[in-house]
């Protein structure tokens, strides 16, 4: 159960209850005039194409929104595969003072590894 199901039923009291309520109506009217439905259900912003993210959805989905939560994160997953690739291929690794400020956190002759290339620098 996630923590909005657990607010929006009243199990965590009644002020998360009514929180969860006005999250709810919020998302609805942020969505109605900031977001796109696509013809294959997929919602997201206007302002930078990026598909909403699963915990919004979660409370559109609840309203009832006229949108598919499950297209919407495929394509997400799409979307995130694609900056992935973009920062991998553009990531040039620790250079100048980061490579410095590594070396002063984790110590001279440590292997740190950057999560998202998966490049290993030995400081």
């Amino acid at each position: 159960m996630t923590r909005f199901e657990r607010e929006i039923s009243g199990s965590l009291g009644a002020f998360w209850k009514k929180n969860a309520e006005d999250d709810v109506r919020k998302a609805v009217a942020q969505a109605d005039s900031q977001a796109t439905v696509e013809a294959d259900g997929a919602i997201k912003w206007n302002s930078n194409g990026r598909y909403l993210m699963d915990d919004f959805c979660e409370k559109l989905e609840y309203a009832g929104y006229g949108f598919s939560r499950e297209a919407t994160a495929e394509k997400r997953e799409e979307q995130n595969a694609e900056s992935l690739a973009e920062y991998r291929k553009n990531d040039k690794g620790l250079i100048g003072e980061e490579l410095a400020e590594a070396r002063a956190a984790f110590g001279e002759g440590t292997t740190i590894v950057d999560v998202l290339t998966g490049k290993k620098t030995r400081l």
